[in-house]
């Protein structure tokens, strides 16, 4: 292994993507840096992935699950599987430019962070967004703020999208959390990370194009918000002190309850109910979810007030609307 260049795991986890594996495979085939490995994870795709994969790319290594173990542990098993230094998590639904890698290694080297990304831009326009950097509000809801800063931007989670990170600090830290099948799980692990002192930054150096929900659906969509009620609360629960959980928990349900009432008056009863089953599964696995959280208080090495100074101080999915309505704003 060269110091200079290590080799790096780019571990992709796909189900029923094959509509977009050509585009995502080609481009990493094109990159400038040599020195990888294609980990392609499939959860039992019924599209033909598989042998599409194995026909056109056989230079892939191909991972099999039965089932659909979802994004975080879908990672985690080809992990397992990686022979690299350095791991690159990328979604099945993205292209990138042939200096890609070259760029993302380069910085990672280069600084003292242990996760590195990309900024996005459009899949098939190439328009590449502004500048930003991606905070969580007091109660874990993403938001993206606009930002002047260009090269390196230091940032409280990187999008699950694509980031880069070292092998062997991703399992000393724990990884992806495999009970998270879909949604936070990135904004949970970095969150972790904050509290070990650690720090993660975008370069506006080098894009990845991506769709967005490449194995999802868009729109108001009842599995959206199911996993995202589950996921949310218990990492709220996790990363939290207990004091503060004490204020941030009843703040959360008032928000929750408010949302169920409003799906209720706008004649989606399903995804009204998706909020009382995210309660639910926090309760049935309260357990094993306050022995995930004594094992990150444990290990913390940051106070929660360092935490909060880098979150956004209102109601992130206010803000987030507003972005949506107002997108020059």
């Amino acid at each position: 292994m060269s110091i200079s260049q290590p080799l790096v795991s780019v571990i992709i986890v796909n189900w029923n993507g094959k509509k977009w594996l050509k585009k995502c495979l080609d481009s990493l085939r094109s990159q400038t840096y040599k020195n990888f490995e294609i980990v392609f994870v499939d959860n039992a795709s019924s599209d033909d992935s598989i042998a599409y994969v194995e026909k056109n790319y056989p230079e892939v290594l191909i991972v099999r699950s039965d089932t659909n173990l979802g994004f975080a542990c879908g990672n985690n098993i080809g992990i397992k599987k990686s022979s690299g230094d350095l791991l690159l998590f990328l979604n099945t639904d993205t292209w990138v430019e042939s200096d890609f890698l070259e760029e993302l290694v380069d910085l990672y080297i280069s600084n003292n962070f242990v996760a590195v990304g990309p900024l996005e831009a459009a899949y098939e326009t190439g328009l590449k967004r502004k500048p930003y950097t991606s905070t969580i509000d007091l109660f874990g809801w993403p938001v993206y703020r606009p930002t002047n800063e260009v090269g390196i931007i230091e940032s409280f989670y990187l999008t699950g999208v694509c980031f880069l990170t070292s092998k062997e600090f991703y399992l000393r830290s724990g990884g992806l959390d495999d009970d998270y099948f879909m949604y936070s799980e990135e904004v949970d692990w970095f969150w972790r990370l904050q509290l070990l002192g650690e720090k993660c930054a975008y370069t506006s150096v080098a894009y990845v194009y991506h769709a967005g929900c490449g194995s999802g659906s868009k729109g108001v969509q009842y599995t959206t918000f199911l996993w995202r009620n589950q996921n949310t609360l218990q990492m709220l629960l996790k990363n939290y002190t207990w004091y503060n959980l004490l204020w941030v928990l009843p703040i959360y349900l008032i928000q929750n309850i408010f949302e169920f009432l409003a799906f209720l008056l706008l004649l989606k009863p399903k995804i009204a109910w998706s909020y009382v089953e995210g309660w639910c599964f926090n309760a049935m696995n309260i357990c094993k979810i306050f022995r995930k959280r004594k094992i990150i208080q444990k290990r913390r090495e940051t106070s929660d007030f360092e935490i909060i100074m880098k979150m956004f101080f209102g109601f992130g999915k206010l803000y987030s609307l507003f972005q949506k309505v107002f997108p020059n704003k």
